[in-house]
């Protein structure tokens, strides 16, 4: 069975410090995160899940059934602002929102939606299979230079080297869609970006079209454009004292938690920055508001 990870760190640092009140599990997966929450939360307390994934809201229908503090949205994290009020819940009462950033192990390891270029299945990569256009179809109709740009800047390499190497890349796909080979299922598809990209020289024990696959699948799914509408939605929904957790794997995802956090945060009486500030005969007021601040980061 799947433990989700960080599970006892997530019901200590999210659930523990208020246990009454409403929470939100964003990513909700197959539900590990949400059954062990609401385990630590009494009767009172009501727990809203979304996920994309058809097959993960099949099983938040079944616990919808089981405990009537749980509600399934079948819809991105990134529309809770919008979602939420319709059920109740208004901007500034919610207690904690739960982020785990990224695919989960059980959409990774179904073949029938193409996120292990080890499997063999269609090559899709989408989240939610009922919209947008799948990997196989959107490789027919990318522009070469949208191709590389989206390799090198999702592939997560080194800035020089990979944008070469995506661009060897972009170059065989395009090569292989002119001549009406391109291949529609995973385990073609990673042999082809393998023969492009060649022997793989970081040291990294991976198959070599794994960056590829990755890049294709944040790309198509929108995963940085909804992880930063979605963690603005939170913020607008948390009250007083109210978290966030976030779990991340990628720099890339760090990255972007870090960026919205530092519009978030706010300045601390002991700032250096901020004593100069106020010195300074023009100073204008710095703005009151809702703001954050961070605990230290846990490891799994």
């Amino acid at each position: 069975a799947h433990y989700p990870a960080l599970c006892d760190a997530v019901v200590q640092k999210l659930i523990t410090p208020s246990t009454g009140g409403i929470y939100v599990d964003g990513t909700f997966g197959r539900g590990g995160h949400s059954k062990a929450m609401l385990a630590a939360m009494p009767p009172s307390g009501r727990l809203h899940a979304f996920d994309l994934d058809p097959e993960a809201v099949k099983v938040g229908k079944k616990l919808m059934k089981e405990d009537p503090r749980f509600i399934i949205h079948h819809a991105p994290f990134s529309s809770m602002r919008k979602v939420l009020p319709m059920h109740g819940v208004s901007p500034g009462s919610v207690a904690g929102v739960l982020l785990d950033l990224g695919i989960s192990s059980p959409q990774f390891d179904d073949t029938s939606r193409g996120f292990r270029p080890e499997a063999d299945g269609p090559l899709d990569l989408r989240f939610d299979i009922s919209k947008g256009m799948p990997a196989s179809e959107f490789l027919k109709v990318v522009p070469h230079s949208d191709l590389v740009q989206i390799i090198s800047e999702y592939g997560e390499g080194s800035p020089g080297g990979e944008y070469h190497a995506a661009r060897r890349i972009a170059d065989v796909i395009c090569l292989s869609r002119s001549q009406g080979k391109l291949p529609t299922t995973t385990k073609a598809f990673a042999a082809l970006v393998a023969q492009a990209k060649g022997k793989e020289a970081s040291g990294q024990v991976m198959h070599p079209a794994k960056m590829t696959f990755q890049a294709l699948r944040i790309y198509l799914n929108n995963e940085f454009g909804e992880a930063r509408k979605g963690l603005k939605a939170a913020f607008n929904l948390l009250g007083l004292g109210g978290r966030i957790g976030l779990i991340t794997w990628k720099f890339s995802e760090r990255d972007i938690v870090d960026d919205m956090f530092r519009s978030l945060e706010a300045v601390k009486d002991n700032e250096p920055l901020l004593e100069w500030y106020q010195e300074q005969p023009d100073a204008s007021p710095l703005p009151d508001g809702p703001s954050l601040e961070s605990d230290e980061v846990v490891r799994p």
